[in-house]
């Protein structure tokens, strides 16, 4: 028995010594395989930080391409004096640019009159179907003026812009240009005195149009074709409904005037 054990000693002994390298090969990937992982680690770190990188890139890049469109508008020429009419727009234009707003919403009121024609010049004062005749050129020149020396705070295109954003409802338009006074129950502020003439007044406050015998005027000025867009055309079935209209109307007209002739008729004496 003891022989056995003595024996078998050296057979244990050589199967620990093979089981040694064997266990050493085994751990040797694992030594291999966290070099290969710290590695990788390494690489994705670098990978998003050059990522980062050059988001932070396009970012500034983003930001220098809007700074240099700022300096651009800010360098936007003044508005060139065009008129199919010949009127003379520089004493408008130096008085906005002077920033005398009161003055120059006295030279803007005469220019219309002047666009209107020699009746509204000496009456002093313009009809909506007067303002719908302005020339597109002129119109512009004047918004023009108005909206570059207020920073698109004050002209037509800004009001028109504030009046469709309220549905076209007056009542509403006014309150928002603060034509209105809050202090007296919201009745119209009085001209002038109780207007605004300053740069920092409402967005649409300038320049002013009498609205107190109604608001076709206004209204021909802000749908003027300078400002307004193009109507579209109307279709086949609403040109013939116009037709028809148009049809009976003449009829109703033809009808009232026999009426009329009838009425200076005498009744014959056997209908008496």
């Amino acid at each position: 028995t003891a022989t056995n054990v003595l024996c078998r000693a050296p057979v244990a002994g050589k199967r620990a010594a093979r089981a040694a390298p064997a266990a050493a090969r085994v751990a040797a990937p694992a030594r291999t395989t966290s070099s290969v992982s710290l590695k990788g680690s390494k690489g994705a770190f670098e990978g998003v930080a050059m990522r980062a990188d050059r988001r932070g890139s396009a970012l500034r890049a983003i930001t220098d391409t809007k700074e240099a469109a700022a300096d651009v508008e800010e360098e936007k020429p003044e508005p060139t004096l065009e008129s199919d009419l010949g009127v003379d727009y520089s004493k408008l234009r130096d008085l906005l640019k002077a920033g005398e707003w009161e003055e120059a919403d006295n030279e803007h009121r005469r220019l219309l009159t002047v666009l209107g024609g020699e009746d509204s010049e000496e009456r002093g004062w313009v009809y909506f179907t007067e303002a719908r005749q302005f020339p597109v050129t002129d119109m512009k020149t004047i918004d023009n003026l108005w909206t570059f020396y207020s920073d698109n705070r004050f002209g037509f295109s800004v009001q028109r812009k504030i009046w469709v954003g309220q549905r076209r409802q007056w009542a509403k338009f006014f309150k928002q240009i603060d034509w209105l006074n809050d202090e007296k129950n919201d009745a119209y502020r009085k001209w002038p005195e109780e207007f605004i003439w300053k740069k920092e007044a409402a967005k649409g406050h300038m320049p002013l149009t009498s609205a107190l015998r109604g608001t076709q005027l206004l209204e021909a000025l802000l749908e003027h074709p300078a400002f307004a867009p193009p109507a579209k055309p109307k279709s086949a079935a609403e040109q013939v409904q116009d037709q028809l209209d148009g049809v009976q109307k003449q009829a109703e007209q033809a009808l009232g005037n026999a009426m009329k002739g009838l009425k200076g008729l005498k009744k014959p004496s056997w209908m008496k």
